[in-house]
């Protein structure tokens, strides 16, 4: 029912812009100074805008939020996996100031990376992977609860020379190439290419990635050129057009493609009640499993990867006791270990996997077959970690690594190898109480950057569930 209303709202926003009226005047002004147009909007106007745009998620904090602040706005690539997203090659900063649009500027990552001063400790999956002995910017974006990686991002920004960062939204390939696939042809003059759905990748990883070098300035200002030709085709888009953006990003906020952190408080707490903010979700009542993937390899091997997911339910013997098993299976459809530019940028697929669950799971055990071999892994131990992570320098493919996400969540950590051409599989042997005798209910979650997975869940021999996880969903099953 929210859906239909807030759609509703949405579309008659939209018909005052396109046929004009008094709000359709008021809506403009404010899109129009929130686009970049160089204009104060006076209280009254606002006040107006709030009237004539009731009930939108985050208007009535929008006064406030474009006052004197800047928000980052993170561009993934999500053919390199990252908790997130994808990995952050480059980020657009956007100023405001009344309420009017003052600059929007593209950055590569690399640019504030170079200027952080200090040492930061790295995750040991990033070090064993990089072996560069420190953390940076283009990692950061490591925490699974998007709230947190975002403050990490933005404390990284800062210290490399960024000013005071008042939000941060991330969006991923997938974003921009929807809506490059509703302006298409987009000219972008500066390199006499003309952008679509189909060559945007290309195009940019072969300005990007042919012949670069670190602290080059390519990839900022193909992006740099590219957004900006997207962005002056947007303010022209024909009514039709806009209805389809707004469609896109509506649907990208709600699947969980397009993640917003805010300083604001306030602002924060309705973008988390419209499950736009990235955070975990866990509810009492139910299982919990998200199962949050990272490319560490240097790569784009996320090009050619597909995963299913099978989990199996049983009772312990008409007990409350729950014997869980989950089993992920992953196939790599390149046809080269390593890049080969400028035809194909994946490879092996190194994958770091973090499965969040319950805190109060057991582990029984866990078992991996890949491109390293089958093996069973054993639970770090504090001897692991005697040394800095830092120091580390080779994969531990040996061990499992469980951490603490929330007071309720713990992630299950390990490495899983998927080799080009070839498949992968980890199974997870856990155990858990029953929250009800009668049923079993669990929330799954979609990781942000990958469209969807096969999903089975099999409770005492019969399969219950057989679907595709599109976005996070929750599925209920009786035990008896």
């Amino acid at each position: 029912m929210k859906r239909q209303w807030w759609w509703g709202i949405s579309l008659a926003a939209a018909a005052f812009l396109i046929t004009g009226g008094g709000c359709g005047s008021v809506v403009l002004k404010v899109m129009k100074g929130l686009s970049g147009e160089n204009r104060v909007l006076s209280r009254y106007q606002w006040k107006a805008f709030r009237w004539c745009t009731n009930g939108l998620p985050l208007v009535n904090h929008l006064e406030k939020l474009t006052d004197d602040d800047t928000y980052i706005l993170i561009f993934g690539n999500n053919t390199e996996l990252r908790p997130t997203g994808g990995f952050m090659g480059s980020y657009a900063k956007i100023t405001f100031k009344n309420g009017v649009m003052k600059e929007m500027r593209v950055h590569d990552i690399y640019q504030p990376d170079g200027q952080l001063p200090g040492h930061v400790e790295p995750p040991y999956p990033v070090q064993e992977s990089f072996r560069q002995g420190w953390w940076k910017l283009r990692d950061a974006n490591w925490k699974i609860d998007y709230r947190k990686a975002a403050q990490d991002i933005g404390w990284f920004l800062e210290q490399g020379g960024e000013e005071r960062i008042d939000g941060i939204i991330t969006v991923n390939l997938g974003t921009v190439n929807g809506l490059i696939g509703i302006l298409e042809p987009v000219q972008v003059r500066t390199y006499d290419a003309t952008v679509t759905r189909e060559n945007f990748y290309q195009l940019a990883q072969s300005e990007a990635e042919v012949g670069f070098k670190p602290g080059s300035t390519q990839k900022r200002d193909f992006l740099g050129a590219a957004g900006v030709a997207l962005w002056e085709k947007t303010k022209s888009a024909k009514p039709a057009e806009i209805f389809k953006i707004i469609k896109l990003i509506k649907s990208e906020l709600d699947d969980g493609q397009v993640l917003v952190w805010i300083k604001d408080t306030e602002a924060q707490k309705e973008a988390e009640l419209w499950k736009w903010g990235g955070d975990l979700g866990f509810r009492h009542g139910l299982d919990y499993l998200y199962i949050v993937e990272t490319n560490l390899g240097a790569n784009k091997a996320n090009c050619c990867i597909q995963r299913k997911v099978n989990q199996e339910i049983n009772n312990l013997s008409q007990s409350s006791s729950l014997r869980n098993t989950i089993k992920t299976e992953w196939a790599n459809s390149g046809q080269y270990p390593s890049p080969r530019p400028p035809e194909f940028w994946g490879g092996d697929y190194f994958n770091y996997v973090r499965t969040v669950v319950p805190r109060n799971t057991g582990i029984k055990r866990i078992r991996i077959e890949d491109g390293v071999g089958e093996r069973i892994l054993r639970e770090s131990v504090p001897a692991d970690f005697a040394s800095p992570n830092s120091l580390r320098q080779e994969r531990s493919y040996d061990m499992y690594h469980t951490e603490d996400v929330e007071e309720d969540l713990k992630s299950v950590g390990f490495w899983v190898r998927v080799n080009a051409g070839s498949t992968a599989s980890a199974e997870l042997e856990l155990e858990s109480q029953a929250e009800d005798k009668n049923s079993y209910s669990v929330l799954v979650k979609r990781q942000p950057g990958i469209e969807g997975f096969d999903y089975q869940l099999t409770v005492n021999g019969k399969i219950e569930v057989r679907d595709r996880v599109e976005r996070d969903r929750e599925f209920t099953v009786a035990l008896w």
